[in-house]
């Protein structure tokens, strides 16, 4: 597949509210359906809501109710569910699952927990530790929340495991320079990796505290190629070039020059940074 359709779903989900979250979500998956979109995309947490509070200890069975219901409405294409994950110890996760034909096919968990200024996240979820690639009908995707693409370690490593595309769910908060920032950052890791990536962002405004949307479609060479609206919901729709990365990738060395002895000593630098500098 050369080029494949993406659904960015910026929607204005509200913390707790996970019946008026999941007529949002299915409203969007009818909308991808006509669309024929390959992917669907939601933001961070979209069943339950991003915010800060202990309603995510009050909510989280209402919510992987929602996420069942919801999966039942995915037929042939692959859809990408920001929501409150539970294990069998309990705990939570800030994850996102993977759907095709009504089967949850896939789980990622969000590596880089926040917790600065509003964010609170590490009071209620566990982080995770894997980094896997999902083939989806032949292409692989990476898929990774919010702070996770801020670092460049994850996105690498999928891109290591031939990842073909990266999809970014987010909740992020409007500030000044906010919107600049994410460019920054989705661009760097496009160019880093020579590597298309779609981003969905949360729009809206709860609690006083306003979402920047602003999804973004950023091409494997670093352009970015579509927008959402800023703040307010958005649907967005991406033609993902899948064969550009190919193309670089025979003119641009880095990703095939990377050198094991040099990666051993930036753990070694890590290890001395956690010591102290000793």
């Amino acid at each position: 597949m050369k080029k494949v359709k993406v659904f960015l779903a910026q929607l204005s989900t509200q913390l707790g509210d996970v019946k008026g979250n999941e007529e949002k979500i299915l409203k969007a998956i009818e909308m991808a359906k006509k669309e024929k979109a390959y992917i669907f995309v939601t933001p961070e947490l979209s069943t339950l809501g991003y915010g800060s509070g202990d309603i995510y200890l009050d909510k989280v069975d209402e919510n992987l109710i929602s996420l069942d219901r919801i999966r039942k409405e995915v037929d042939d294409f692959y859809a990408i569910i920001g929501y409150v994950e539970k294990d069998s110890y309990g705990f939570f996760y800030n994850s996102a699952c993977l759907i095709h034909d009504k089967k949850i096919i896939g789980n990622y968990r969000k590596v880089q927990l926040v917790n600065y200024r509003l964010f609170d996240e590490k009071r209620y979820f566990k982080r995770g530790t894997k980094l896997d690639v999902f083939n989806i009908g032949g292409i692989k995707i990476g898929i990774l929340i919010c702070e996770d693409v801020w670092f460049p370690e994850p996105s690498r490593a999928m891109a290591l495991r031939g990842a073909d595309l990266l999809i970014v769910l987010g909740a992020s908060p409007y500030e000044r320079f906010k919107k600049e920032i994410w460019e920054d950052f989705l661009v760097q890791r496009a160019r880093d990796n020579i590597i298309p990536l779609v981003f969905c962002n949360q729009a809206g405004c709860q609690d006083g505290v306003t979402y920047l949307g602003y999804s973004m479609y950023v091409s494997a060479s670093g352009n970015i190629l579509k927008t959402g609206k800023l703040l307010e919901e958005d649907y967005v729709i991406a033609i993902v070039d899948l064969e550009e990365a190919k193309r670089l990738r025979r003119r641009d060395t880095r990703l095939r020059e990377l050198r094991k002895d040099i990666l051993e000593e930036l753990l070694k630098a890590y290890e001395e940074m956690e010591n102290g500098g000793s």
